[in-house]
C-alpha cells in the first residue's frame, strides 16, 4: 500500500511539472511595472539603476512605446552615458572613441510577456565632431556642425543605409523623415530639422583623425558587423521573414540624461545641451523643487527612526511616482537618520531632508517616526 501511494505521489509530481511548463505565463498588461535586471550587463550601479528605472518609466508612460509593444513590434532604447566603458580611462574620452551608450530592445514573446531581446553596450547617440563647422549647411544659416537629434521617442523603419546594408531609419512618422535637431555654429547653436538619420553600425575605423563615422546617426556596436546584425535579427526578423525597405519595425527612444555633464564639456554650450535633452525628462529637478512647498530647515542633530524599509531619494518623491527621482541609498527598518528639515512635495506629502555626503536627499515622511523610549530599549537589546 505504501508503495502504491509513493507511485501516486511521483505521478502527481510529474503531472504538475508537465502542466506548469505547458501553461503560458500571464501576459503583460498595459501599465504594469516592467522589471528587467541588468546586473549581468551593467556593473556600475547608478547607471544600471537608471536604465532599469527608465525602461519601466517609458514602457508605462510613453504612449508611442506602449502602442508599439501592444502591436507586437519592438521598442528600442538608447541610453547614452550608461555603459561601463565610461569607467575606462581611454573609452571615457568622448573626443576619441564614443561607446558610452547602451542599446536595449524589448518585445512581447509568444505568451504576451515583455522580454528583453537585445543588449549592446558599445553605442553612441552623438555625432563625431559637432563643433566642426562645414559638415552640414543650413539655408539662411550657413555652415554648421553635424546634427544632434533631440532626445525623445521616434518611429523606426527598415532602410538600406547609403544603399549598402540593412539599417533602421528614424522618422517622426511614415511620411516625415525629419527630426528636431541642434546644430552648433560659431556664434552658439541653432535648431532645425535633420533628415536621413539612420541607426546603423560603425565602421572598423574608430580613430577620429581618419574620417567621420557619424554625422548625426546613432551607432550600435563597436565596429563588428555581427553586433548590429543581431539587433536587426531580433527587432526586424522577429516580425518579418524578408527584409524590405520602408517597413515599420518599432520605436526608438533616445535618453542622454546620464551623459549631461560630459556633453556640457564636449559642446561647450550648456544651453545647446539642455535644448536637445529637454524631452527625456519633462522638467529638471530644480524646477520640480520650485513646485514644492518651501523647505523648513532645522538644527542638526535631530534623529528619526525608520519603521519600515525605505530609501533616500534625490527628489521628494519615489521613482514609481516620478522617474526623475533616483534612489541614492537603502534604509532598513530600525535604522536612524539625522534629519535637517522637511518639505511638502507637489501633491502634499511630507518628506524629510537628510544630508548625505554633502548633498540633500529626501526620505518619505510616512516611513519615519520619532524614537520612543521603547524603541531605544529594543535597539539596545538588538545590538546586544
Amino acid at each position: 500500500m505504501t508503495r502504491f501511494f509513493q507511485k501516486c505521489g511521483i505521478l502527481a509530481l510529474v503531472l504538475l511539472l508537465v502542466f506548469s511548463t505547458a501553461l503560458p505565463g500571464n501576459a503583460y498588461t498595459r501599465g504594469e511595472a516592467f522589471h528587467q535586471d541588468l546586473s549581468a550587463w551593467i556593473q556600475y550601479e547608478p547607471s544600471r539603476q537608471y536604465v532599469e528605472m527608465m525602461l519601466d518609466h517609458y514602457i508605462r508612460k510613453d504612449e508611442m512605446v506602449r502602442s508599439t509593444l501592444d502591436g507586437g513590434f519592438a521598442a528600442v532604447f538608447l541610453f547614452d552615458g550608461c555603459s561601463d566603458h565610461l569607467l575606462d580611462p581611454v573609452l571615457s574620452d568622448l573626443s576619441y572613441y564614443r561607446v558610452s551608450g547602451v542599446c536595449v530592445a524589448v518585445k512581447k514573446d509568444a505568451s504576451g510577456q515583455l522580454r528583453m531581446i537585445y543588449f549592446n553596450d558599445s553605442c553612441s547617440t552623438i555625432p563625431d565632431r559637432p563643433l566642426e563647422y562645414g559638415a552640414w549647411s543650413l539655408p539662411e544659416v550657413g555652415d554648421v556642425g553635424p546634427a544632434t537629434v533631440v532626445d525623445g521617442t521616434y518611429q523606426l523603419y527598415s532602410i538600406y543605409h547609403k544603399g549598402k546594408y540593412r539599417a533602421f531609419q528614424v522618422r517622426t512618422e511614415y511620411q516625415d523623415g525629419t527630426l528636431d535637431a541642434v546644430y552648433m555654429t560659431p556664434e552658439g547653436f541653432t535648431t532645425a530639422r535633420a533628415n536621413e538619420i539612420n541607426v546603423h553600425t560603425r565602421t572598423n575605423n574608430h580613430i577620429i583623425e581618419r574620417g567621420m563615422w557619424s554625422a548625426g546617426c546613432p551607432l550600435v556596436g563597436g565596429g563588428h558587423d555581427w553586433e548590429f546584425w543581431k539587433l536587426v535579427e531580433s527587432v526586424y526578423f522577429s516580425s518579418f521573414d524578408t527584409f524590405e525597405v520602408d517597413t515599420f519595425v518599432g520605436t526608438l527612444t533616445i535618453d542622454r540624461q546620464c551623459l549631461r555633464r560630459e556633453l556640457y564639456t564636449l559642446y561647450q554650450n550648456p544651453d545647446a545641451v539642455d535644448t536637445f535633452l529637454a524631452r527625456s525628462r519633462q522638467e529638471r529637478p530644480e524646477r520640480y523643487l520650485r513646485n514644492c512647498g518651501k523647505p523648513e530647515y532645522w538644527e542638526a542633530g535631530q534623529t528619526l527612526l525608520a519603521h519600515r524599509d525605505t530609501s533616500l531619494m534625490t527628489l521628494p518623491c519615489s521613482n514609481a511616482t516620478d522617474a526623475r527621482s533616483l534612489k541614492s541609498m537603502s534604509v532598513e527598518k530600525g535604522q536612524t537618520l539625522e534629519v535637517v528639515g522637511r518639505i511638502t512635495n507637489s501633491v502634499g506629502n511630507t518628506w524629510y531632508l537628510v544630508n548625505q555626503n554633502g548633498e540633500t536627499r529626501y526620505v518619505y515622511g510616512a516611513d519615519m517616526k520619532k524614537q520612543t523610549w521603547l524603541d531605544r530599549l529594543l535597539g539596545i537589546f538588538t545590538k546586544g
